[in-house]
């Protein structure tokens, strides 16, 4: 069972270009436009491939719209029935993101913002080879 984790997070903006050359400034992170159905999206790099956590920036929907975080969990379904059961509740219900996985945005019942992220495929575990294992 894996350890349910921040992977992503998300930051929405009034002004994208702006917002972007802020956090590129100040961290050096890279930004990239992508292709989201119906929305500007910018993909954040924060550093290495594996050893940093990537996020997104939008155009902000509201002005309640806050940062928010994506927690890695094994099966969504059951997730959002613990994650309501526990007393949080939902912003955004569960939606599917073709080809990458499904996501849900709910509220905490202090009111932050908390997402959860269901890949669309398991999260590959690192193993060494059988080889490796046995020389010890």
């Amino acid at each position: 069972m894996a350890v349910p984790t921040i992977v992503h997070f998300e930051i929405p903006a009034n002004d994208l270009d702006s917002l972007s050359r802020f956090y590129a400034e100040v961290f050096g992170w890279e930004f990239t436009k992508t292709e989201m159905p119906g929305m500007d999206y910018r993909r954040i790099r924060t550093g290495p491939e594996g050893k940093s956590v990537g996020g997104g920036m939008y155009p902000r929907m509201g002005p309640d719209d806050r940062p928010r975080n994506f927690v890695w969990v094994e099966e969504i379904d059951p997730a959002i029935a613990r994650f309501k059961a526990a007393g949080g509740s939902e912003i955004v219900g569960k939606m599917e993101v073709p080809g990458m996985g499904w996501s849900f945005i709910g509220a905490d019942p202090e009111g932050n913002p908390i997402a959860l992220w269901q890949p669309a495929t398991r999260r590959p575990t690192r193993r060494r080879p059988a080889t490796a294992r046995r020389k010890r």
